[in-house]
């Protein structure tokens, strides 16, 4: 009786570690597809080339799976963490595009500036 309590046990804990393998997998899934859509977007607004676009795809996921989790973490201060990871995202950010770039894209995200074709003048 014991072994069989065992067994149901060790299955259970097995299912459910893959159960939430499986979710992990898939808000990585939507996460990924959205980054790229908006890098796409920002790309054809801004004009920044294809090296750039594939480090912002990096930072954007990565700060969005960092701040997902200190979401899920019920320890933390959450919104301490988040300013803390929003900063840190704004000086990657910085490091890759331009001084103008940078203003642009930030302006688009916080919807300061309208959606369609930025000239500088």
């Amino acid at each position: 009786m014991k072994k069989l309590r065992v067994v149901f046990a060790v299955a259970f804990l097995i299912s459910f570690l893959a159960v939430s393998a499986q979710q992990h997998s898939i808000i990585r899934d939507i996460l990924q597809n959205s980054v790229t859509e908006k890098v796409d977007m920002m790309q054809q607004l801004i004009k920044f080339d294809e090296i750039q676009a594939k480090q912002l795809e990096d930072i954007e996921l990565n700060h969005l799976l960092k701040v997902q989790k200190a979401e899920n973490c019920c320890f933390c201060n959450t919104k301490r963490r988040i300013e803390k990871l929003q900063l840190k995202r704004d000086e990657e950010l910085q490091k890759i595009l331009t001084r103008e770039q940078y203003i642009k894209y930030i302006g688009i995200e916080k919807e300061r500036i309208r959606k369609g074709v930025l000239i500088a003048q």
